[in-house]
C-alpha cells in the first residue's frame, strides 16, 4: 500500500512539474498566434494540457502524498517547509491557469506578464521540494528563520 502511494505521488509530481515546464513554454512560444489554425492549435494544446494533464496530475500528487504523510506519520519540520513550497507551486499552478483562460478570450499578447515568470519561479521551488525530500534537514537548519517564541515552551495551560 505504502510502496503504491510513493509511486503514485511521484509519478504524479513528474507529471505536475513537467506541466508546470511546459505550460508557460507554450504560453510564451504560441501565444501571439495571429492566424486561426496556428491559434486552433494553441488553444486545444493549452486547454487540454492544463485541464487533461497538468490539474489531474497535481491532484493526484497532493492527493497520494497527504495520504502518505498519515501513513508514514511523518510530521517533521523539513516537510512543513516543503508543503509551503508545494503551496507556492500551487498558486502558480492557478495562474498558469489564469493565463491560458485569458489567451482563449483576447487573442493579443500584449497583456500577458510573460509566462516565463512563472517559469522562473517555478523551477527553483521544484529545485527545493527536491532537496528538502532528499535530505531531510535537521530541524536546526530552519531555526534562524522560525522566530523564537515557536520554538520555546511558553508554560501556559489550556
Amino acid at each position: 500500500m505504502i510502496a503504491a502511494l510513493k509511486f503514485l505521488h511521484i509519478v504524479g509530481l513528474a507529471c505536475w512539474c513537467a506541466a508546470l515546464v511546459a505550460l508557460p513554454l507554450l504560453l510564451h512560444l504560441y501565444g501571439g498566434a495571429r492566424r486561426e489554425p496556428q491559434f486552433i492549435q494553441f488553444r486545444l494544446l493549452t486547454h487540454i494540457g492544463y485541464i487533461g494533464f497538468a490539474t489531474p496530475a497535481a491532484v493526484l500528487a497532493i492527493a497520494a502524498g497527504t495520504s502518505l504523510i498519515f501513513l508514514e506519520r511523518v510530521f517533521e519540520p523539513w516537510l512543513f517547509v516543503k508543503l509551503a513550497f508545494v503551496a507556492v507551486m500551487v498558486l502558480i499552478h492557478m495562474g498558469f491557469g489564469q493565463l491560458i483562460q485569458r489567451s482563449g478570450e483576447e487573442r493579443k499578447s500584449d497583456w500577458m506578464p510573460g509566462p516565463l515568470v512563472g517559469l522562473v519561479l517555478v523551477v527553483p521551488l521544484m529545485v527545493a521540494v527536491l532537496w528538502l525530500v532528499l535530505a531531510k534537514p535537521a530541524p536546526q537548519v530552519f531555526a534562524p528563520l522560525v522566530p523564537d517564541f515557536l520554538l520555546t515552551p511558553q508554560d501556559r495551560g489550556l
